[in-house]
């Protein structure tokens, strides 16, 4: 593979050998406390129904950053909705299409999400978000996005959200597609458009060679404003 790399001497191509194996970074934990005040999740290593556990240490907190820069090991659309809500909001519509007449789309059922508890989460929540945020993770953050007082942060997602359909190919070929249709709850599409940041923030490279997590530390400005 050839690359070509920029650091603080300056830039210079290099030829380097790839290997089979898929790197895996070091994943944060599923949650931790900002400076006393600030409850942070990063659902890419949440154990099973934690987020109960999670959000009553979170509950009165000044803030909460969700950090959907990951994949969810566990599904919390609903389980942390009902800690921000008192009530329900729509976050999403559904399109499916017709096996009896090809071509025709049909809009489905709209999905609410929230509790009914007088002791939720009053605080700012930020959403981070980027091009790895994808499927489950998109449905999440849309979720999450419902909260009167959610600001999402980042860069435009994966915009691949949806129900997985397989398709069976001649040749002994296996495929999958999006089998239905996710929307906004104004109709406009999700899929292969994304979710859009409400403020547009990547890394930079100075932010990179710093080791600093400049998105994650827009976020915690904007719960201190």
């Amino acid at each position: 593979m050839n690359l070509k790399i920029e650091n603080n001497s300056g830039t210079s191509n290099v030829t380097i050998n790839t290997v089979p194996n898929k790197y895996w970074k070091n994943e944060p934990s599923s949650h931790k406390t900002i400076n006393n005040d600030i409850g942070y999740i990063y659902p890419g290593t949440l154990g099973k129904k934690e987020i109960d556990t999670i959000m009553n240490k979170f509950i009165d907190k000044k803030g909460l950053i969700v950090d959907l820069r990951c994949y969810p090991s566990d599904f919390i659309v609903f389980s942390l909705s009902n800690y921000l809500l008192n009530g329900k909001n729509q976050f999403v519509e559904f399109t499916t299409g017709s096996v009896i007449n090809p071509g025709l789309i049909s809009y489905g059922s709209k999905v609410k999400v929230g509790g009914n508890s007088k002791n939720y989460f009053k605080g700012k929540v930020i959403i981070i978000v980027n091009e790895i945020t994808q499927s489950n993770a998109e449905y999440t953050a849309m979720a999450i996005r419902a909260t009167p007082n959610a600001t999402v942060i980042g860069s435009t997602t994966s915009g691949a959200d949806g129900n997985v359909s397989d398709i069976y190919l001649p040749g002994r070929i296996f495929t999958y597609i999006s089998g239905i249709g996710v929307l906004n709850p104004d109709r406009s599409e999700t899929q292969r458009v994304g979710i859009i940041p409400d403020i547009e923030m990547k890394p930079t490279i100075k932010g990179i060679r710093a080791g600093k997590d400049e998105v994650l530390d827009k976020a915690i400005e904007l719960i201190n404003q």
